[in-house]
């Protein structure tokens, strides 16, 4: 807290900027899934109580599953909730109501019956005399009332897998046929092809349900058809034009744009919106996100567009809805590249440390781990990024740490501490290595830390990670006065 703040600020969570949030406040929940944390599964599953007790069951089963979709101490509440509202919403819609019967007045049977005399004989006309039929019809008109009719429809999505280097027109065709065939046993429901790129002969062109939100972000091409509508097949090339298949993308330039996405999104929970502006990701500590935004390994540039040429470099597009889109190369020879996150895995049996960006190994070390096994098993983003970090002794934490809350990984100036358990709970590094990960493991990278010997079946970059950074510098400041007081 500062030195002006206000006391009342120690019980408020911090949004965004100068924005709180009071947990006193009635719409508290409702607000941090708008403001906050759209996945929150504590929100979610206190909402859907809220709803539930309202009676409104059908929202708290929304709100229950979107509990029941992230992994936490809420996951097997809100799915034993779902099986209870699920119960007792298939019994509630059981109950139909018996028809009661209506008795129409005298004078309306009247009607009923005169209106039928007419159109008996309007037909009787019609059939005996041609020339009158085509008098009635001549005279009929549509009229043009400009209002638009719009039919609630239901999304059925599917992935199609294309071997690398098919042809467009065969990517075009396969898709139309298949979005005819899979419309001809539905009604009124869009079809959804999302195409992906696969190595694997035994998938070629094989079309399956969609399962899973990463496969959509990672297709190249998008076909969407309702027979219903009556219109012709859609199909998009995704990534603002770029080529389907030529060449897969250069290792480095997945890592590239892996590592960049990773910061974007980081940025994107801690402030609710991502960057207008890129090099807002590199801006001085503690908003250092990145050290720098790394060239494009098949160019040398790290120049940055807001829409595709070409040119060479990257594109960056902070309006579009999916990561692969919103960051990608520039080039025109590079396959799309799939979000595949950074992480960090620390394996304390083997005093083993690894960044990866699946399918790859960006770099791989050897650690020291706390002694008393005060090295913790989990999951932790990393929070922040400095540059020769302060401690209540100097160099204790080396020449650069990635922070996780109460432990580190940082650098040491003991290198017999490495492959051994001699810290208080921190991961330590040698100073070269640490040097060598940070600037390749962004804010808000996760770091696992297991007990076990796990096995990766990852491929090892073989290429020159220097090839990434730029010649000039990004100019941000990673240094801080802040003495930090990490377990070491």
């Amino acid at each position: 807290m500062g030195r002006f703040d206000s006391h009342l600020k120690k019980n408020l969570l911090h949004i965004h900027k100068n924005i709180y949030l009071s947990k006193s406040d009635e719409q508290y929940h409702e607000k941090i899934l708008r403001y906050h944390d759209p996945s929150s599964p504590e929100a979610h599953y206190l909402l859907g109580q809220k709803m539930e007790e309202k009676g409104l069951l059908i929202k708290a089963y929304k709100h229950y599953q979107e509990a029941a979709n992230v992994y936490s101490p809420y996951y097997f509440k809100a799915k034993q909730a779902c099986r209870l509202l699920e119960d007792q919403i298939t019994g509630d819609m059981g109950q139909v109501q018996k028809p009661t019967k209506t008795v129409l007045p005298f004078y309306a049977k009247v009607i009923l019956c005169t209106l039928l005399i007419i159109n008996v004989s309007l037909l009787i006309l019609l059939f005996l005399f041609p020339s009158f039929s085509s008098t009635i019809s001549s005279s009929l008109k549509m009229w043009n009332t400009g209002t638009d009719v719009v039919y609630e429809t239901e999304d059925l999505p599917y992935v199609m897998y294309f071997p690398a280097n098919t042809p467009k027109d065969k990517i075009e065709k396969s898709l139309h046929d298949q979005s005819i065939r899979l419309g001809r046993n539905v009604k009124n429901k869009n079809i959804l092809i999302y195409g992906v790129s696969t190595t694997d002969s035994k998938l070629s062109f094989e079309v399956l349900p969609l399962k899973s939100r990463s496969i959509e972000e990672s297709s190249f091409v998008k076909a969407e058809y309702n027979s219903v509508l009556s219109e012709p097949v859609k199909i998009r090339f995704l990534n603002n034009g770029k080529e389907a298949f030529s060449v897969d993308p250069s290792p480095l330039s997945f890592i590239g744009a892996n590592v960049v996405r990773t910061a974007l999104q980081s940025y994107m929970k801690d402030k609710g919106m991502p960057p207008e502006r890129l090099n807002q990701l590199v801006a001085d500590y503690p908003d250092n996100y990145l050290s720098f935004i790394p060239n494009e390994a098949t160019t040398g540039s790290n120049s940055v567009s807001s829409s595709f040429t070409g040119s060479g470099g990257w594109v960056y597009n902070h309006e579009a809805a999916a990561m692969a889109d919103m960051f990608y190369p520039n080039t025109p020879d590079s396959s799309p590249i799939p979000f595949n996150p950074v992480q960090v895995d620390i394996d304390k049996q083997t005093y083993s440390l690894i960044v990866k960006t699946p399918p790859y190994i960006i770099s791989s070390h050897s650690i020291g781990i706390g002694k008393n096994d005060s090295t913790p098993i989990g999951r932790f983003p990393i929070r922040n990024r400095v540059l020769e970090p302060l401690g209540e002794h100097p160099g204790m934490f080396g020449t650069a740490a990635l922070g996780m809350g109460d432990i580190a990984i940082h650098g040491t100036f003991d290198e017999a501490s490495i492959e051994n358990a001699m810290s208080h709970g921190c991961i330590r590094l040698t100073n070269p290595d640490i040097k060598e990960i940070y600037d390749l493991v962004p804010k808000g990278a996760v770091v696992t830390i297991n007990d076990s010997n796990a096995e990766h079946k990852l491929k090892p970059v073989k290429q020159n990670l220097d090839q990434l950074i730029p010649d000039s510098g990004s100019g941000n400041n990673q240094t801080s006065g802040t003495i930090f007081t990490w377990a070491d």
